[in-house]
C-alpha cells in the first residue's frame, strides 16, 4: 500500500549557525496530533550532511485505527529530498500492520512505533545524506500525514530549521611587522656620452637628453611627493676596458663627478647628499657580455679575462689575438660598459588608517605592509575590498612571505583555490601557512592531507586549525 503524494507549503524559517545546531525552534509547538520536535542539528562533515533531531510524543493524540506518518523533507534552491518517515500507529492499526506482512503506509519507514502506555516518548532521528550544493541553506520541514486505511485525511507541515552547511574554513592571517623607519630606494642605469677624453657633460650631446631625463624622472618622482624625504643619492661611474687603466680611472672619476655636479646645479642639492664611487673599467660587465655572446673566440677571451695578467696587458692581448672579435666588442659591448649606476635612498612618513585607505588606491608604494594590513582590517573578510588590499600588498612586496600568505588567505576566503596556489608556494613554513595550505586541500576535498596540515598548525598554536578540524569531524 503506497502513500499518496503530499504537497509541501512554504513556511518562514530562520538561519542556522555553522557547525552548531541549526537555528530552529527549541521545541516546536505541538501539532494537532500533539507531536513536537526538539534539538534540530544539521551539520556537514566532509562529503556528508547529517540531519538529527528528536521526536517528542508526550502529547500525542492518535485514534486506535489510525496511522500518523511523520515525513521529514529537505528542500533547497535547486533540489530537494524526502527523508525516511517515522510512522506512528494506533493499536488496531499496528495489529493490522503485523498481520499483513509488514504493510505500512510509509515506504521504507525509518521506524514504526505503536501508541500506548509503553510508547517511546523521545525518539532520536538521525540520517546522513551525500552532500550536494543545493543543501547549503536548505530548509528542513516536516510533513505530517494523518491517515486511515491508506487515505490521507490531513496534512500538517512544521518548519524546523534552515541549514547553513556551507564551509567557512578559518584562516590565520599574519600581522606584518611595524616599520619604525620606512626606508625605500629607487635605482637605474644611465649611459651618458662624452667626447673622447672629456669629462664635461653636454646635455645635448648624442643620447644625453634621454639618459639625463631618466635620472631626473627618478629624482622628480621622489621630490614631488610631500610624504617623502631624500636621504642620499649614490652614483657609481664605470668606463670600458679600451685604453690604459690610469686614463680610464681619470675619466670614470671625472665623469661621475660631472654627473653629481649636474644634479646639484639642476636641483640645488647639497653636496653632502651624494655618495660617489667609480670603477675605471667594468670587467665584470665585460665578462658577462662575452659569456653570453656568439663570438667565435669567446672561450679564449674568457680565459684571458680570468687570468692574473695586468689589466692593460689583458686588454692588449685580446685586441691583438682576436681582431675580428675585438671589433665586435668595440661596437656592441664597450659602449654599454660606459655607464653610471644611480640609487636614491629616501624615507616615507607613517600614515594613519584613514590616510592609508586613500593611498591604497593612489600611491600604494608609500604604504608599509603593516599599514596595508590595517586598511584590510576595516573591510569584511572575503569582500572584494578586503581581497584588493592583499592583492596590492603582494604585488608591491612579491618576496614577502607574510604578503604571500595573506594574499593566499584572502583568495581562499572566496574559495579561489587555484589562484591562491602560487602565493601559498611562497608563504614560508609557519603554522599559519600550514593552516592555509590545509584549507586549500580541504576545498579540493583532499581531506586526509588537509587534516595532517591542520594538526600541524594546531600544534604550532594556530587556534583556527581547531575549527577546521571540526569541519572534518575531528574534535
Amino acid at each position: 500500500m503506497k502513500r499518496k503524494a503530499c504537497y509541501i507549503l512554504p513556511y518562514l524559517v530562520f538561519g542556522a549557525s555553522f557547525l552548531l545546531p541549526a537555528t530552529a525552534f527549541t521545541q516546536t509547538q505541538p501539532s494537532q496530533s500533539g507531536v513536537s520536535i526538539n534539538h534540530v542539528q544539521i551539520n556537514r562533515v566532509r562529503d556528508s550532511v547529517r540531519i538529527a533531531f528528536d521526536f517528542n510524543f508526550d502529547n500525542l493524540q492518535l485514534r486506535s485505527n489510525r496511522s500518523l506518518v511523520l515525513q521529514p523533507f529537505f528542500k533547497g534552491d535547486g533540489g530537494d529530498q524526502w527523508l525516511p518517515a517515522v510512522e506512528v500507529m494506533g493499536r488496531r492499526r499496528y495489529l493490522y500492520y503485523l498481520r499483513n506482512d509488514l504493510l505500512s503506509y510509509a515506504e521504507k519507514p525509518y521506524r514504526v512505533i505503536k501508541t500506548g502506555k509503553d510508547i517511546q516518548r523521545q525518539l532520536p532521528y538521525a540520517i546522513s545524506l551525500p552532500y550536494e550544493p543545493w543543501m547549503e541553506n536548505a530548509s528542513l520541514y516536516l510533513g505530517e500525514d494523518e491517515c486511515g486505511c491508506g487515505q490521507v485525511i490531513n496534512m500538517k507541515q512544521h518548519p524546523l530549521a534552515v541549514a547553513d552547511i556551507a564551509w567557512h574554513p578559518a584562516l590565520a592571517y599574519l600581522t606584518p611587522k611595524v616599520e619604525t623607519v620606512k626606508s625605500r630606494q629607487l635605482s637605474g642605469h644611465a649611459y651618458l656620452d662624452f667626447p673622447v677624453n672629456k669629462t664635461e657633460i653636454n646635455p645635448d650631446y648624442r643620447r644625453n637628453p634621454e639618459e639625463l631625463a631618466k635620472i631626473c624622472a627618478t629624482i622628480d618622482s621622489v621630490r614631488s611627493d610631500n610624504d617623502v624625504r631624500i636621504v642620499q643619492i649614490h652614483i657609481k661611474g664605470y668606463a670600458s676596458p679600451e685604453g690604459s687603466y690610469s686614463s680610464n680611472a681619470r675619466l670614470a672619476e671625472g665623469r661621475t663627478n660631472a654627473l653629481k655636479q649636474y644634479l646639484i646645479d639642476r636641483y640645488a642639492l647639497a653636496d653632502t647628499l651624494f655618495n660617489i664611487a667609480f670603477e675605471p673599467e667594468d670587467w665584470q660587465g665585460f665578462r658577462k657580455y662575452v659569456e653570453t655572446s656568439n663570438l667565435p673566440d669567446k672561450e679564449e677571451i674568457i680565459q684571458l679575462i680570468d687570468s692574473n695578467e695586468d689589466i692593460d696587458v689583458k686588454e692588449r692581448q685580446i685586441r691583438a689575438r682576436y681582431p675580428q672579435s675585438y671589433r665586435t666588442l668595440l661596437e656592441d659591448c664597450y659602449p654599454a660598459l660606459r655607464h653610471s649606476d644611480y640609487r636614491i635612498d629616501y624615507v616615507i612618513r607613517g600614515f594613519n588608517v584613514d590616510e592609508a585607505k586613500q593611498l591604497i588606491h593612489t600611491r600604494p608604494q608609500n604604504l608599509s605592509l603593516n599599514e596595508m594590513f590595517a586598511v584590510a582590517q576595516t573591510y569584511q573578510p572575503g569582500s572584494d575590498d578586503f581581497k584588493y588590499v592583499f592583492d596590492v600588498a603582494v604585488r608591491l612586496y612579491p618576496d614577502s612571505e607574510v604578503a604571500n600568505l595573506n594574499a593566499a588567505c584572502a583568495l581562499l576566503e572566496q574559495g579561489l583555490t587555484e589562484q591562491a596556489k602560487p602565493y601559498l608556494a611562497k608563504s614560508g613554513n609557519t603554522p599559519q601557512a600550514a593552516n592555509a595550505r590545509g584549507v586549500a586541500l580541504l576545498l579540493q576535498h583532499r581531506y586526509d592531507e588537509a587534516q595532517l596540515l591542520f594538526e600541524q598548525a594546531l600544534q604550532g598554536g594556530v587556534t583556527e586549525a581547531k575549527a577546521n578540524l571540526q569541519i572534518l569531524g575531528k574534535n
